[in-house]
Order: C-alpha cells, then sequence, then structure tokens
C-alpha cells in the first residue's frame, strides 16, 4: 500500500523548498502554495491526532474508575445477598424441621 513516511519527507522536503524560495523573496505558483496548505493540513491533523489521543486515555481512566466503583459495589452486594440467603436458608430449614420433625 502507500508508505506514509515516503510522502511525508516529499512533503517535508518540498515545504522547506518553498519556504526558503519565499525567504528569498521568491512568489509561489498556485501548485506551490497547495503544497504549503497540504503540509499545514498534515499538521493540524496530527495534533488532532494527539489531541484525540489525550482524550481518549482521560476516558479510559474515567471508565475505568467508574468500573472500580461500580465492582466495589457489585461485591458489597453480592456479600448482602450471600448474607440473606444464609439467613432465608437457616429460617426454611427451622420451620422444616419444627413442622415436620419437632
Amino acid at each position: 500500500m502507500f508508505n506514509d513516511s515516503i510522502f511525508e519527507n516529499w512533503l517535508d522536503g518540498k515545504t522547506t523548498e518553498l519556504i526558503d524560495k519565499l525567504g528569498r523573496g521568491g512568489s509561489l505558483s498556485s501548485e506551490e502554495m497547495m503544497i504549503l496548505v497540504l503540509k499545514a493540513q498534515t499538521n493540524h491533523f496530527a495534533h488532532l491526532d494527539q489531541d484525540l489521543r489525550s482524550e481518549i486515555k482521560a476516558l479510559n481512566v474515567k471508565v475505568d474508575e467508574k468500573f472500580e466503583v461500580m465492582d466495589k459495589l457489585f461485591d458489597r452486594y453480592y456479600n448482602f445477598a450471600k448474607w440473606q440467603l444464609g439467613i432465608i436458608s437457616g429460617a426454611l430449614i427451622a420451620i422444616f424441621i419444627k413442622l415436620f420433625v419437632g
């Protein structure tokens, strides 16, 4: 497929050439201006990509924290449910013994 580094190296080289040309007082053709616009867009996309990645990492941290809280709540509820089941089972056994055995 297409190798990004080849394109980036070409674009960096062309951009440097065009900036040097402008520094010497030269004028740019429409095609050369489009190369500079393309370079600006690739820089912009790179910054957007970095921002998005950092936002996703922050979101992952928040989601992990929420799951930790939910996990603790579930554990507490599960332990409470086991305790209730034990009491109910004990009460049913006691009722069974009282009704049928004693």
